[in-house]
């Protein structure tokens, strides 16, 4: 009899700030991975909101765009890789501000010091992969 993995969960804790974008922190076992910026919660709509709370699936993803990172699916929340669905291709990439994602998702070591974003995403990225990369894992949002 073979037994079932579970797969590793992280929790995105975050808040949005209307006209301005939503700002989280990453956490694995109760530890901080990540900053992490997307846009402002607008009810859903395609490349325009940021990714509704819940639990998700993530997978390794290639994107013609961004090339290696990840994708989030939860066909019960209306997200998946490539529909039908109401949002297809929610990603995790590198991006800085909230107007650089589309309904995507954004990691970085801190906070933008200088305007709301978040700074070094290339390097948050990078360390995400390394920790996560090649493997499915889940995703738990918090919005507050």
């Amino acid at each position: 009899m073979s037994e079932v993995k579970s797969l590793p969960r992280l929790t995105l804790i975050t808040k949005s700030i209307p006209g301005v974008g939503t700002f989280g922190e990453l956490f694995s076992n109760g530890e901080v991975i990540c900053k992490t910026v997307e846009r402002e919660w607008l009810s859903n709509r395609k490349n325009k909101s940021c990714v509704p709370p819940g639990v998700y699936r993530v997978k390794p993803n290639h994107s013609p765009r961004f090339g290696e990172g990840f994708v989030l699916e939860n066909p019960d929340l209306g997200v998946t890789v490539k529909g039908p669905s109401q949002r297809t291709h929610c990603l995790i990439h590198v991006a800085n501000f909230p107007e650089e994602v589309e309904g995507c998702i954004a990691p970085g070591t801190d906070f933008h010091s200088a305007r709301w974003g978040v700074a070094n995403s290339r390097y948050a990225f990078g360390r995400l992969m390394e920790l996560l990369g090649g493997q499915e894992w889940e995703l738990e949002i918090i919005r507050h």
